[in-house]
Order: structure tokens, then sequence, then C-alpha cells
């Protein structure tokens, strides 16, 4: 009889800038799990931190894996051999996650050595990655896959057409985070050198040009008076160098720059510190596509209480915003300091909604419920 134990294979497509405790969506999978009963061997390809351990329970057992372990010599296209060679030997688990494509790739290997079902976790659609032999190799992986867990129920059919796969059995499970209130308090004003009479808006992610980063910082010449614009970013030396391109945008007094890693304590802190948050995006094509429930950085503003100023291409699905009055969309730069003023008139009443939108219509713990009558029905311990 086999231990009740998981295999959780945690590689999405740049495990540096995506690390496990910024993707709610896998972190509240494997801490549920662990709630569970079931023991986990966390792979994880990106270098230890505490903050991570500190998120875990002690039935996790976390296996950094920064390089692969053996042949790290040869060329990128001999990867998959060796990923095969590496973890073609594990035999002792009930049942295999994997995130990503090379995620997939592996846990598909280790749920053939120990005879068990796979279960694939989608967090972006194969096209935004463009082709590769790990657009092949997910595919094929997939298609042995026992379940497809995806962010959003509109993204499922969307993700089968482009792995090229029939209708499979599919759970939902939301990219929030699961907050635990009150949450730590922190003199922001003062530990980000913002003058005491400010009302700081945050941005909090990717600094780039698919995140409207310059559209964002053309607008602060119209934004109130006492408004100002936090960028976050804990990369800092490739922000810096985006930085300096768009020095022709700056506006003394109205934006602060942090590069400062912070916990996501911290960050769920400074999140439900600001007035409001920003989710923007440009129209990319599929890899934005239905964003809806897997916009990390949106979900979090909500479990915050804190109210969105988000992108309202119908491309995006994020019309539930306008819907529960949960913030403010925008098409346009210009229309961005209006809604700055609209959310610091009525940021008490944008917040109660939000809390209540994300414990009720968003709640993890419901859509857990679901997925784990199913997964049961997928894993068998004789």
């Amino acid at each position: 009889m086999k231990q009740k134990k998981i295999a959780f294979i945690y590689h999405p497509q740049d495990p540096t800038l995506r690390r496990l405790e910024s993707m709610p969506f896998a972190l509240n999978t494997i801490v549920s799990l662990a709630k569970m009963g079931w023991n986990i061997d966390l792979y994880l390809w990106e270098e230890p931190s505490n903050s991570c351990q500190d998120l875990l329970p002690d039935t996790i057992t976390i296996r950094y894996f920064r390089e692969p372990l053996r042949f790290n010599r040869l060329k990128p296209i001999w990867r998959p051999l060796q990923f095969q060679w590496q973890f073609q030997w594990q035999t002792n688990y009930c049942c295999v996650f994997g995130l990503g494509q090379i995620g997939a790739y592996i846990a598909d290997i280790i749920a053939k050595s120990s005879q068990c079902p796979f279960i694939y976790l989608n967090d972006e659609f194969p096209c935004a990655f463009g082709y590769s032999r790990w657009t092949r190799l997910e595919r094929q992986a997939v298609k042995n896959a026992a379940m497809i867990v995806v962010l959003d129920e509109k993204r499922f059919l969307p993700l089968c057409e482009e792995l090229d796969i029939s209708k499979k059995n599919y759970a939902v499970l939301p990219n929030i985070a699961m907050i635990n209130h009150p949450l730590e308090e922190i003199k922001w004003h003062e530990k980000l050198g913002i003058p005491s009479d400010c009302i700081p808006f945050l941005y909090a992610g990717s600094i780039a040009d698919w995140a409207q980063t310059p559209e964002l910082l053309s607008s602060l010449p119209y934004w109130p008076e006492k408004a100002i614009l936090i960028l976050h970013s804990a990369y800092h030396q490739k922000v810096e160098k985006y930085r300096q391109q768009l020095s022709h945008l700056e506006v003394p007094g109205k934006v602060i720059w942090s590069y400062e890693p912070i916990s996501e304590r911290q960050l769920n802190s400074l999140v439900s510190y600001c007035a409001g948050n920003f989710a923007l995006y440009r129209n990319c094509g599929r890899p934005v596509e239905y964003l809806g429930f897997s916009s990390g950085k949106l979900l979090r503003s909500l479990a915050c209480g804190s109210p969105v100023i988000a992108s309202k291409d119908p491309i995006f699905c994020l019309s539930f915003v306008e819907d529960y009055q949960l913030g403010v969309l925008v098409n346009n730069p210009s229309e961005i300091p209006a809604a700055v003023a609209e959310i610091m008139s009525n940021r008490q009443e944008y917040s109660d909604r939000c809390l209540n939108f994300s414990q009720t219509n968003l709640s993890f713990e419901k859509a857990w419920q679901t997925f784990y009558e199913k997964f049961e029905q997928i894993v068998q311990i004789g």
C-alpha cells in the first residue's frame, strides 16, 4: 500500500520571476492538500527563501532544483532527456501535480514511474511562450492527465483547443490570495518616504509595456493633487534599465519606485494600505484573453479590500469589476485620473464590496470543495 504522498512539480515559464509565494493558484492548492492530510514533496526551481518555507506546513518537503542535478553542461536541447533520467526513478507517489510546460513534462514522467494519476495545473495559455520543444512535450504530457485545473471557467475550452486534446475532466481554482485578516500594520508612508498628506495608489507586478506602464505614467500629470503612484517590483536591475527609458514620463513628487523585496504578508499589507490598485493590460491576443479570475494582482486587491482600476476591453473578461462595483474599468489612459478621483471619493464603499465579493463569489474554499470531490474520485489508495 502506498503512502498518502503527492509530488508537486512547480516549474512555471520563468521560475525566477514567478516564485511560488507570488502564485496563489499553486500555493493555495499545496497548502490545502497538506491540510487534508497529504504528505507532499514540492519540487521548486528557485532560490531557497525563508518566506516561502514559512507559508508551508511541516508535512511539505521542499526539494530545490536551481539547476538540473546532472549533465548541467549539456545544451538545453538535451534537457528533456536529462529530466527523464533524473525523475523516472520516483515510484512512491499516489498522485503527481504539475504546473508549467516543464512542470507538466516532469510530472508526467513521475506519474508513469509511480503508476499514479497526473493532474495538470494551467496558469498560462501555451501560445504565451511561443512554439518550442516544450510546447510539444507539454501537449503530449497533458494528454495523459487525469484532470486539468484552470484559473477561470472561460479558459478551459480555449486551452483544450491549443493543446489539441479532447474535453477532459477539469476543475476551477481561482488565483486569489488567501488573506488572514487583520493584516500586518506597517507605516508605509514612513517606510517609502511618502509625504503624510498624499494618498497612494499601487501597481505591483511586472513593470512592462504589456502592463501599460507607459500609459499609467503618462496619466500622472492629470491625477488629483494628493494622489501618488507606487510602482513596486522586486527586480531592481531589470526595472531600473526600463525606468531609464521612461524617464521622460517621470513627474516629480507623483511616483515612487519600490524595489525592495517584500514577503507575501508585507505585500498584502501594502495592497490593503493603498487607496486602489492597478490591473492594466494591453490587448496582446490569446495570452491575455479570458483573464477573468486568473489575474493575481486584481484578485489579491479584492481579497485585501482594495478597489481596482483595470482594463475595460471585453477580451479580458473583467466586466465583473463594474457589475459588482469593485472599482473602475478604463479604456484609455485619459480615463485614469477620473477613476482615481472616483475611488478617492468612495474608498470605504468600494472596500466593503471588494471584501464581500472575494469571500463569496471568489471563495477559494468553496472552489476547493468541488475540486477535492473530483480529486478523491481520481486517487484511489489501496
